[in-house]
């Protein structure tokens, strides 16, 4: 196994918030110097049988991992079930609901239109409609950046996230920039506020600026390009204890409204490594370090940069995050240094768990 490839185990992991006595220890994953991957980092992946066993040992039906070497997208991995009552298997073409990796492609996005002027990222957001806020003082002083480093004070959800005409009342549970304050709350307040400056819905942005490399993906709750439906799982072993694929249509869901493929969000990556889009100043303000995450939640230093964890493990820095809509979870991690890295997407509620397993099992 490679530094950078024990560097993503350790990071998925402490992400996930897994037992580390199924990964090497931390002083095995901190490199005594930075290695660039020898090789695909396809190549350094388990057989195909072994994924298999995985999905029963952790009872999923089904998963999609795509790699990626010097940030260019180099496989994608299918293995499973994407509808156990149908028996369709899992292929590159398998949509999942990515959950909470939708956030760093909408904080991408809101920094594409932060280059280019629309926005302000330290400007506190101006009075526009946001009735469920209480607390009109504190909210005077939120910033798009204090939303997206998850600094804002506010909840991560009041009601639920997926009824679009919920009333329920968002109050500060901290002031405005003090303390760490994951917000799916938040992350749409923002959307609301960029469409009003940009006079572009989420979707349309999304179409405008990723669809040429995300053909397969969407975020208004549709089937896209060649994409096809799976279905997500409490247990493989149970195949009434499912759900559809969210396809309701929707016009909110920059928190977690993202259903896409491992190779549609591999080239997501692909141009987040590259800085595509970016300025030099506005990608490496991306991923510098900004609001510390509290002791113990990762295995090592972590911070939240601009809609991505930073994660330090001696002189190796990677950016992560992880996706839980339940029953489906995911996880994309890279190191901006090498341009390795991970998207795994799976469709059963202890896909956290193989997903630590499947990190483990990289091959040298």
């Amino acid at each position: 196994m490679t530094p950078t490839t024990r560097l993503l185990l350790a990071t998925a992991l402490g992400a996930l918030n897994l037992s580390l006595a199924a990964c090497v220890s931390a002083q095995d994953a901190v490199p005594t110097e930075a290695a660039a991957p020898a090789g695909r980092t396809a190549d350094r992946l388990p057989p195909k049988p072994v994924f298999e066993e995985l999905l029963g040992a952790f009872d999923v039906p089904g998963m999609a991992l795509a790699t990626l070497t010097g940030c260019e997208p180099d496989g994608v991995t299918a293995v499973g079930s994407a509808n156990l009552q149908t028996s369709e298997p899992v292929t590159a073409n398998t949509a999942f609901e990515a959950a909470s990796l939708t956030k760093p492609l909408f904080a991408y996005l809101v920094l594409q239109l932060a280059d280019e002027g629309v926005i302000d990222l330290d400007q506190p957001l101006p009075p526009f409609p946001a009735p469920r806020v209480e607390d009109r003082e504190a909210f005077a002083k939120v910033t798009p950046r204090m939303i997206l480093t998850h600094r804002t004070g506010m909840p991560n959800w009041a009601g639920d996230s997926q009824d679009e005409d919920r009333t329920d009342a968002i109050s500060f549970e901290s002031e405005p920039g003090e303390a760490y304050s994951y917000s799916g709350e938040a992350f749409e307040i923002l959307r609301a506020y960029v469409e009003a400056k940009s006079g572009r819905t989420f979707q349309e942005l999304f179409e405008d600026r990723l669809g040429a490399a995300m053909p397969n993906s969407s975020v208004d709750g549709t089937l896209r390009g060649q994409a096809t439906s799976s279905r997500g799982y409490v247990s493989a072993s149970d195949g009434s204890s499912s759900r559809s694929l969210y396809l309701t249509p929707h016009r909110t869901g920059a928190a977690w409204g993202l259903v896409t493929t491992a190779g549609d969000y591999a080239r997501f990556l692909d141009e987040v490594c590259r800085g595509e889009g970016l300025s030099e100043a506005m990608q490496a303000d991306m991923l510098r370090p900004q609001a510390p995450l509290p002791q113990g939640m990762m295995p090592g230093p972590a911070s939240y940069g601009l809609g991505w964890v930073m994660l330090q493990l001696g002189p190796d820095e990677i950016a992560m995050h992880t996706g839980n809509n339940d029953e489906y979870r995911s996880l994309a991690a890279f190191l901006p240094a090498t341009g390795e890295g991970y998207v795994i997407l799976t469709n059963g509620r202890n896909g956290e768990d193989m997903i630590s397993a499947i990190m483990e099992q990289a091959q040298p």
